[in-house]
């Protein structure tokens, strides 16, 4: 084969049509359903219109991800949901209405989990979670047993798994309204959780040797900012509000600016996966 040729089809190999369920909370949702407009070709995350219902408005890193920072067309089942928990059984959501990520399987199982030779296949599709969030919030309570989860999408065909941290909430405009033993509090359940999660990934990891793992640590990306939020273009670390030069949207979400960075950080995790 000439050499050109062969690396014009590597190109178009690299840069094939991928697809994406992701699963998580607010700082993850744009409000699709599964029984509405389908993701395609000129609408990659199919409804509701674009950037969806985020939780400050305007774009998040799902949004960025899929339509800008990306070397494929991305299609994206966004099955994330604003307050969710990792199970409702264990950590109550802020409304009984909210679905879990239980819940959120539940929704894959029922809708794409067996569509997975006409609609995705094992090696072009990613699987993301970003959850934790909540749990921490609502009670700083560590449960749910994500190794079942991560089993069972292993048993559907799920090869691509990209996890997310929790990111460090504590410093939150919401949390530095509190007392400082209650952020000292939540910053240490944050680290056992982080800590807890990268061995659960690296154990899913050697019990399928046919599984690619990645890891965004959200906490370094917001800390990274935090700790120096004029080099990133951002006033301050506590101002919230809708302006470019504002890292929060409101007193516990990024805004969309800062989302923009995050999207960034997970394509370069990504490596041209997607």
């Amino acid at each position: 084969m000439f050499p050109h040729l062969l690396l014009l089809l590597l190109a178009a190999k690299a840069n094939a049509q991928k697809y994406w369920f992701s699963f998580g909370d607010s700082y993850t949702q744009t409000g699709f359903v599964t029984n509405g407009t389908e993701p395609a070709v000129g609408n990659p995350l199919g409804n509701p219109p674009y950037p969806g219902y985020t939780a400050t408005g305007g774009q998040n890193w799902v949004d960025y991800v899929t339509t800008v920072d990306n070397t494929s067309l991305v299609l994206t089942y966004n099955l994330a949901y604003g307050g969710a928990t990792i199970s409702a059984e264990l950590v109550t959501p802020y409304e009984p209405t909210v679905l879990s990520l239980t819940d959120q399987v539940n929704e894959f199982l029922d809708s794409y989990a067996f569509m997975r030779e006409p609609l995705w296949e094992s090696a072009d599709t990613l699987f993301s979670v970003w959850i934790g969030i909540n749990d921490i919030g609502n009670s700083y309570y560590l449960g749910g047993d994500r190794d079942a989860y991560a089993d069972f999408f292993c048993d559907v065909g799920a090869r691509n798994f990209l996890f997310v941290n929790v990111p460090p909430i504590d410093r939150s405009p919401l949390m530095l309204a509190q007392s400082t033993s209650a952020q000292a509090l939540e910053k240490s359940v944050i680290e056992g959780f982080n800590s807890k999660l990268t061995v659960r990934v690296a154990s899913l990891k050697a019990n399928h040797s046919d599984v690619t793992t990645w890891i965004w640590d959200s906490n370094a990306a917001f800390t990274a900012i935090l700790d120096d939020p004029t080099c990133y273009g951002f006033e301050d670390a506590t101002t919230y509000g809708d302006a470019p030069d504002i890292f929060w949207g409101n007193n516990y979400h990024p805004s969309s600016y800062a989302h923009a960075y995050f999207g960034q950080d997970v394509a370069a995790v990504l490596g041209g996966f997607i």
